[in-house]
């Protein structure tokens, strides 16, 4: 298995909050797709999974995105560390809920408080995460 191909399988292990939030950064990052930050959408990690796939790229090309991926990933790992990102993510959170309300959207508001009640979890599992799945994939 390529790098590229062992860092696309990580991605798709991880859950779908954590898809989401790491390819809303990747994709501002790489392509500044967004002019902010967002919690993260279906598009933004169709397009990252579509980078990380591409067919018939040469070696020097996948080695290349592998690497770029690794930057990156390691750039949003950072802010974890840092807590920065979990602030982020918590303000974003706290942002939606509060527009879901606003708009009368109650199901969506649901989903942004148990995200929120989750994110405790999610900060300890994360680092876990972060340090188990990456340096089994050899990249950091």
């Amino acid at each position: 298995m390529s790098p590229l191909e062992a860092v696309a399988r990580w991605l798709e292990a991880q859950d779908l909050d954590m898809q989401l939030e790491v390819a809303a950064f990747a994709t501002f990052v790489l392509f500044g797709e967004r002019a902010v930050l967002t919690l993260g959408t279906p598009n933004q990690l169709e397009t990252l999974q579509r980078w990380l796939t591409e067919p018939k790229l040469d070696s020097r090309a996948a080695a290349g995105r592998a690497l770029t991926f690794r930057v990156v990933f390691e750039y949003f790992a950072e802010g974890r560390i840092a807590n920065d990102g979990w602030k982020q993510t918590e303000e974003l959170l706290i942002k939606a809920l509060k527009q879901a309300e606003r708009d009368g959207r109650f199901a969506a508001a649901r989903k942004a408080q148990r995200k929120l009640q989750l994110l405790p979890a999610r900060k300890r599992t994360g680092f876990v995460l972060r340090n188990l799945g990456m340096a089994w994939l050899g990249l950091i």
